[in-house]
Order: C-alpha cells, then sequence, then structure tokens
C-alpha cells in the first residue's frame, strides 16, 4: 500500500513538472525564475561579458532591456547592485534571488538565451559570406544550419516571446537566392546574395556575443572548423524537460474572448474558433457555441470555424512548426504554408484558412491553388479569410 502511495505522489510530481507553466511577464515570482533556471541549466556556467546592448546605462542608472516581440508593462529593468561582467550566469542569478530581484534574473537568463541564438545565426551568415566569395559549396553546413533553426531555436525563441526577425531575414534570403543556385550549391560567388545575408548579420550585430567573443577566421579550413563548432555549440541552448509551449500572460495587447471577456492567450486555449461568414474572431469554444451575432461587425454567425496554424521553420524543404495563436499571431508577420512567403496584416486581411481542417496559413496567391490541404492531405471544401 505504502508504495502504491509513493508512486502515486511520484507520478504526481512528474505530471506537474510536466505541465505548462503559465508566467505572468509583469509579475516574474521566484518560482518562474527557478523553473527557467532549470529548464535551460545547460547554460547556466555561460560567462557574461560586457555587453553595449544588455548592459546599458541610462541617466545614470544601469539597465536590462526585456527580448520580448510584445509591448509589455515594463521594457527594461534596472539591475544596480547586481555585477553580471565576467560572471557565470548562474551566480548572476543566485544573486538576484538573494536580493529578490526575480524579474531581472529571468530577463538576464533570456537575454542570455537570445544572444546565444542570434550568435550562432550571425555566425552562419558570416560562414556563408567568406564561403561564397571563395566558390566553396555549404548545402551540407545549411542542411545542419536549417536543421537547428526548426528543431532548436525557432521553437526556444517562439516559447519564450523572443523575436524570430533575423531568422525571418535568413529564410527570406535562402528562398529568393534557391533559384539561383542548383540544389542550395552557392558556389557561384553572388555579390547580390552576400549583400543580403549582410543586412540579416546587422540585424543582429547588437546582440551578439553576451556570452562569448567571436573572432574572425579567414582560411576555409578554419571557416569549416569554425561553423562545426557553432553546430555543435548550439546544442546545449536546448532546455531540460522542454515542453514546446507555455502560457504567458502580461501581454498589453491581450485578446480577449468577446463573449465572456477573459483573456484566451498563449496557450491558455487549445481551441480557437473564428467566426463565419465573416472570418472575425476570436472566441472560446464555449463561447462560439452560444454566440448568435459576430461581436465585431454584428454580422449574422452562420458557423464556426476551428483554427490550427502553421508556419514554416526550415529553409531546406517544406518544414512547418506548430504556432498556436497568441494575440494577433504574436503580433508578428506569418508565412504561407505553400510558398513560404510573408503575410503582412493589412486591411482587407489576406490570412486564409483552409475548412474543413481550419489549417493556415494560405497567401491569397496559394489559396484557391489546391484541392487538399498541404498539410494534412483533407479534402478542402471551401476557404476562410480570417480577420483577427
Amino acid at each position: 500500500m505504502f508504495l502504491n502511495k509513493l508512486k502515486l505522489l511520484i507520478f504526481f510530481i512528474q505530471t506537474i513538472n510536466h505541465s505548462i507553466c503559465e508566467v505572468d511577464l509583469n509579475n516574474i515570482t521566484f518560482q518562474h525564475l527557478e523553473t527557467l533556471r532549470m529548464e535551460y541549466r545547460n547554460i547556466m556556467q555561460d560567462i557574461l561579458q560586457n555587453h553595449p546592448y544588455y548592459i546599458k546605462r541610462k541617466n545614470g542608472v544601469k539597465y536590462c532591456p526585456v527580448p520580448y516581440s510584445h509591448a509589455v508593462d515594463n521594457e527594461e529593468v534596472p539591475y544596480e547592485g547586481i555585477e553580471i561582467i565576467n560572471r557565470e550566469l548562474k551566480y548572476v542569478v543566485k544573486n538576484c534571488v538573494y536580493e529578490k530581484k526575480y524579474a531581472l534574473a529571468y530577463i538576464i537568463i533570456l537575454n542570455a538565451i537570445e544572444s546565444i541564438g542570434l550568435t550562432y545565426m550571425y555566425r552562419f551568415c558570416e560562414f556563408a559570406i567568406e564561403m561564397n566569395k571563395k566558390g566553396a559549396s555549404i548545402s551540407d553546413h545549411l542542411k545542419e544550419f536549417s536543421n537547428n533553426l526548426h528543431y532548436k531555436i525557432i521553437p526556444i525563441f517562439n516559447r519564450e516571446w523572443i523575436s524570430p526577425i533575423p531568422y525571418d531575414c535568413i529564410l527570406n534570403v535562402y528562398k529568393k537566392h534557391e533559384r539561383n543556385h542548383e540544389n542550395y550549391k552557392f558556389t557561384n560567388v553572388d555579390e547580390v546574395y552576400m549583400s543580403d545575408l549582410l543586412d540579416c548579420k546587422n540585424l543582429m550585430k547588437e546582440k551578439v556575443n553576451f556570452i562569448s567573443e567571436f573572432k574572425n577566421n579567414i582560411t576555409m579550413d578554419d571557416l569549416v572548423m569554425t561553423q562545426d563548432y557553432n553546430n555543435i555549440n548550439i546544442k546545449r541552448l536546448l532546455p531540460n524537460d522542454f515542453s514546446g509551449f507555455k502560457r504567458i500572460v502580461g501581454y498589453k495587447n491581450q485578446t480577449f474572448c468577446p463573449g465572456c471577456n477573459k483573456i484566451w492567450s498563449s496557450g491558455v486555449i487549445d481551441v480557437i474558433c473564428i467566426f463565419l461568414s465573416c472570418g472575425h474572431g476570436w472566441s472560446c469554444e464555449c463561447c462560439s457555441e452560444n454566440m448568435t451575432q459576430c461581436p465585431v461587425c454584428h454580422e449574422e454567425i452562420t458557423g464556426t470555424q476551428d483554427i490550427h496554424i502553421k508556419t514554416p521553420t526550415r529553409i531546406m524543404k517544406k518544414g512547418l512548426l506548430s504556432l498556436k495563436p497568441r494575440c494577433f499571431l504574436d503580433g508578428r508577420e506569418a508565412r504561407c504554408m505553400s510558398c513560404h512567403i510573408q503575410i503582412n496584416d493589412v486591411d482587407p486581411p489576406t490570412k486564409h484558412v483552409v475548412i474543413p481542417c481550419g489549417h493556415g496559413w494560405y497567401c491569397s496567391q496559394c489559396i484557391d491553388n489546391f484541392t487538399n490541404c498541404i498539410l494534412c492531405d483533407q479534402n478542402i471544401l471551401s476557404n476562410q479569410c480570417v480577420n483577427l
């Protein structure tokens, strides 16, 4: 009997540990911090460097900028009294806990994660530019880089609300030049291609090397060796006990369900519904069943449609990563599942889902090109333009 109770207790603890964590960005607690620290304990021994972006001064006060891609109450956190430079991340966090500065420690960890991810992308862009100057193929390196983006960096950035704009830039570069370089070999010296990669580097240059300094290498052997090390090194960023999603609240523009006025964002709700035929949304599943008139345009509701959004994350091949809708889909551009083109938030809207599966996004140019959903292969009966 005792052993059965003990097993039940262990199972209960494991269930809690693997459940989705909810974080209020405006009220970071010790438990939020401790969960984050344990998830990313692989980087806790990294040494933080003096950095002009992550360690700033304003009106005589030191502060850290927050990395969120969403608008929150505090866009920076002061850190007077906490030593950061040339110290291991775990000791910086420990000092913050002692001073009960939980939000500061939380932001410093996220800043380290952001810098590690962006430094990896920055180094690859530099590597790709130098290799193109030499007319050398990077096909295998590009494939591994793309896999690391898909399986490591982008899921983490999405999960922690870190802006993916530099990744979007790199994906755009390789989609743009794919036709000019057969099988992604990029062996022809291409000034425009290198210039486009340089633009991506410029998006990241202020945030690289918070953890370590990168030295330029000139010879091809050194370039390849450095990129191989880069691929090995990024693996430590993948957290322990990683769940692909967490509930985050605190976004200034959080979307309320129009029926119950309850905030449904950040994965708190599993099923997101839009109204038909107007395409407005969203609402929780419960309220969508009881409403007869769209609360936005007051058009009669003829039905509802669950939406299941996917977005491309791979450069080579059509890899799709599940991104649950958060307040206006993270306030960021979406990508078409078919052509991978970015879909801007415009009026009238150009984001489509197919019915009945609810998969998207499809752009206006691709939505009528298919009889079956390219993700689940289900027969498409119709489509709906979504107006969040």
